[in-house]
Order: structure tokens, then sequence, then C-alpha cells
């Protein structure tokens, strides 16, 4: 079973999203990741330097609003997620940048291999 991030990071998340994990297809992954997966992030932002990544970690919910932990699943196609910012000393850097309805990517490496838009502030107000 995944421990929930709020155990391991012993705060509340950032923010939450609705995404969209991208098939092969669509240039993303050959499959749906399994929870616990650790993506970086991007989004749009004049004051990132060019190829800036963040490692904001995803924590997904089934279609009932629960957390999925187990580790055997895989995360749905589309859905809700909650963000967490691995690094608490820079929250304050994207507190005056991340927006309701600010657009996002879940990349590995230079690989866009999901999008999300931010539905919720939590922990960036």
């Amino acid at each position: 079973m995944c421990r929930p991030y709020a155990e391991i990071f012993k705060s509340k998340p950032v923010f939450r999203v609705t995404y969209t994990i991208f098939s092969k297809e669509e240039g993303g992954r050959f499959n749906l990741p399994s929870p616990g997966i650790r993506w970086d992030f991007w989004y749009e932002q004049p004051a990132h330097s060019k190829g800036t990544l963040f490692m904001f970690y995803p924590e997904f919910k089934d279609s009932s609003g629960n957390l999925i932990t187990d580790p055997t699943l895989t995360v749905p196609k589309y859905g809700n997620a909650r963000m967490w910012i691995l690094a608490k000393e820079k929250i304050e850097y994207h507190r005056d940048k991340i927006r309701i309805g600010t657009h996002g990517y879940f990349m590995e490496g230079n690989k866009k291999v999901g999008a999300c838009d931010v539905i919720e502030l939590i922990n960036l107000k």
C-alpha cells in the first residue's frame, strides 16, 4: 500500500487538479501509471528559467474521491489529483504564480505525459 503524502510530508497538499494522462498515441505513456508515481511538473510562467521542472507529486483519487493507495492498481486516464510540492521552501516561490485555472504538465524528462488544470488552492493561500 502506498502511504498517503499527508503522512509522509506531515502537511496538506498544495493544490488540486483535474488531469488527463496522455496515451502512447497522444505522445505520452505506453501504459497508465501506478499510484505513487513521482513525476516532475511544469507550468508556463515568465519567471521560470527555460527548461525548469519542479518536483510536484500527484496523489490520485478514484471516481468516488478516495485516494488510490493500492500499488497493484493503475490510476484512471482522467480524474482528480492532489498535488504536493516536495521542497516546502519552494511553496513560497509558487504562491503568487499558481492560480485556479493554471495549466500544467506531468513530465518524464522533457516529455509531457499528462496535462492538468488547477481547480483548488489548498496550501497556497
